[in-house]
């Protein structure tokens, strides 16, 4: 019983991770229009305004990219001891892509921060 209810707040938790990539995905959508008016106009306060959103859209992904990572590795732990080679391999596989999303991630706050000019959106 504690197991369902333990997925059941994860899944809550879920819902509203769904709601804040709807929230990232819509500001990413604003970030455009000013790279669009510095790519324009090259109005410094354009660039730095989307630079800005962009860096703080990974941010927010990055730490998105970490609770899944934590949650794999928390369900990973647990098949250790409870579940069959099958599924532990599974929990490895899940273990890995999350953490290759997670280096991603901090690979792209580390160039969006460090790139001097527009040409070099990565943005994901």
């Amino acid at each position: 019983m504690d197991e369902i209810k333990e997925q059941l707040q994860e899944l809550q938790i879920e819902d509203y991770i769904w709601i804040i990539f709807i929230f990232v995905s819509i500001v990413a959508i604003v970030s455009d229009k000013f790279e669009k008016k510095w790519l324009l106009t090259k109005n410094k306060n354009d660039y730095k305004t989307f630079k800005t959103i962009n860096i703080t859209l990974l941010i927010i992904s990055f730490l998105v990219y970490l609770y899944f990572t934590l949650l794999s590795y928390k369900k990973y732990k647990n098949n250790i001891q409870h579940k069959s080679i099958k599924e532990l391999f599974f929990s490895e596989i899940n273990l890995f892509s999350a953490s290759l999303f997670l280096i991603g991630g901090l690979i792209n706050i580390f160039s969006e921060v460090n790139s001097n000019t527009g040409d070099e959106d990565i943005f994901l």
